[in-house]
């Protein structure tokens, strides 16, 4: 009996044992063993990934390569390698993007992770944010338990007028650590899209999905 025990213990030890696996586990095998998606079959990107599970439909357990962070995914987002960036446990910026052959829409994103005293001031950062983006407006509060998002919006079109940039970008800020997530998130459209307003009302929808999904850890 206690045989059978012991057995049926290692066996569901061996079927959950994917759940488990940390980053550099992940990053390490074989990609043909991995989920059949950019997010684990791009090099870089596997890096990032947390778990071989879904958290949803379409989405991964991102994880900062500081530990400060998670957050959901997109499947098929490739991560620029050329972009990153990372100082220590305090610091680190990331970009990924997708184009019309896995999205509905084009776009680029951008995610900097800080932690220390700069953060205490959610103001400066979020003018250093401004200036970045050129924006001179307020931002939507939106107050969680665990965090605060500021969020606003802003167009730009391109001189020639065929092209637009709708850009979707704030501030995520923990209520119980010195930590802080700035972002933008860059849609890309032809101005004569007849798809526009939906792919716009889609990648809203997807940024809050993605920024109410943060979830700061604090270092030790």
């Amino acid at each position: 009996m206690k045989l059978k025990i012991v057995l049926s213990v290692f066996i569901l030890f061996l079927l959950g044992g994917c759940n488990v696996l940390g980053q550099k586990d992940i990053a390490e095998m074989d990609p043909a063993d991995l989920p059949d998606v950019i997010a684990f079959q791009d090099d870089f990107t596997r890096e990032f990934m947390s778990s071989l599970e879904e958290v949803e439909d379409g989405y991964y357990l991102f994880e900062s390569k500081t530990g400060g962070y998670t957050m959901m995914y997109p499947q098929n987002a490739k991560m620029d390698q050329g972009y990153f960036e990372k100082s220590g446990e305090t610091f680190e910026a990331i970009r990924y993007g997708e184009d019309e052959s896995s999205n509905d829409f084009l776009y680029y994103t951008t995610f900097t992770f800080d932690e220390g005293e700069r953060t205490e001031e959610p103001e400066n950062l979020l003018k250093l944010l401004s200036s970045s983006v050129n924006y001179d407006g307020d931002y939507e509060e939106m107050k969680y338990n665990d965090k605060t998002i500021y969020f606003a919006t802003m167009q730009f079109v391109t001189d020639t007028g065929t092209n637009s940039t709708d850009r979707f970008f704030g501030l995520v800020k923990s209520k119980t650590s010195s930590q802080a997530v700035s972002f933008t998130y860059n849609v890309i459209t032809e101005n004569n899209d007849i798809d526009y307003e939906s792919d716009l009302h889609e990648a809203s929808d997807v940024v809050m999905k993605l920024i109410q999904s943060i979830e700061f850890n604090m270092n030790e």
